[in-house]
């Protein structure tokens, strides 16, 4: 087919002539440019100076700058001479010269520097910033805590301090003995009867030997219980005296409480101790 042939081969023609076209474009603007370029920096190195290599930077150093003001007349900095003035042969630029307007500061001595200590200047007076402006009930109020607080650590010391010399002296539980002779199994100076006074659990008992013997021991109780703050710690001490003026001596019972001592009183009736009654005269 003849026909289609031609057709295709006209059609593959015209697909090149389109595509090579913007090609051929390209590469005559880009030579176009070049030359454009190339031409003027000729032209340029050709009047300012000796000819130069081809090349497709442009130097922007050898441009000609647009032409600059002048200075005013009144102006102390002098112009400055550009580059279009330098490459032509143009006159050099005149030296900065100083002007009297600008006078050059005159050096500063140096500090001298002294070897003399700085003495300190007098102390000014403490000002009391309370002084005129406390009520004098303040103090007053102040110094009476103070003393109520020494007053319950003194006596919060004290009681501490007693109650250690009592452990000391009297022990734990508290126990005291005497030796007397009081006419109870053939007791005398020489062999008195021996007594132990104990605080057992708030309640105070006597326990007697008569003459020293074990086997004839007899033990007193006094009737009421020891109460109050520490009162299982209350030391008891004995004492042999005449009260009730038989003649005999009679068994007096001290409690050593905190605020005051308690005593009791047994009665001798020639062989042992008894509690009181109401015919009894004691006269402590």
């Amino acid at each position: 087919m003849p026909g289609s042939d031609e057709l295709s081969q006209k059609r593959t023609s015209g697909t090149r002539k389109s595509v090579s076209s913007p090609l051929q474009f390209s590469q005559m603007s880009e030579r176009e440019t070049r030359a454009t370029e190339d031409d003027i920096l000729y032209d340029d190195d050709t009047m300012t100076g000796p000819p130069r290599t081809n090349s497709t930077s442009i130097r922007r150093a050898h441009l000609v700058p647009p032409p600059r003001t002048t200075a005013p007349q009144n102006s102390p900095v002098p112009p400055r001479s550009t580059n279009s003035q330098r490459r032509t042969g143009g006159q050099p630029a005149r030296p900065e010269q100083p002007t009297a307007a600008m006078p050059t500061p005159p050096a500063a001595p140096p500090y001298p520097r002294s070897n003399a200590t700085r003495q300190p200047g007098p102390l000014a007076p403490a000002v009391n910033p309370l002084k005129g402006k406390v009520h004098w009930l303040l103090p007053v109020g102040i110094g009476m805590i103070a003393m109520l607080v020494l007053w319950e650590v003194g006596t919060l010391v004290l009681s501490w301090g007693l109650a250690r010399y009592d452990d000391i002296r009297y022990g734990n539980p508290r126990t005291n003995q005497a030796d007397a002779a009081v006419g109870h199994g053939g007791d005398s100076d020489l062999h008195p009867s021996h007594f132990i006074a104990i605080n057992l659990n708030r309640q105070a008992i006597v326990v007697e030997f008569p003459a020293g013997n074990p086997s004839g021991a007899q033990s007193y109780v006094v009737p009421y219980y020891i109460l109050g703050q520490g009162g299982d710690l209350t030391p008891i001490t004995l004492e042999f005296r005449d009260v009730t003026g038989d003649g005999k001596p009679d068994m007096i019972v001290h409690i050593h409480l905190q605020t005051q001592d308690q005593t009791f009183v047994f009665v001798n009736d020639g062989t042992k101790f008894r509690a009181p009654n109401s015919k009894d005269n004691i006269h402590m």
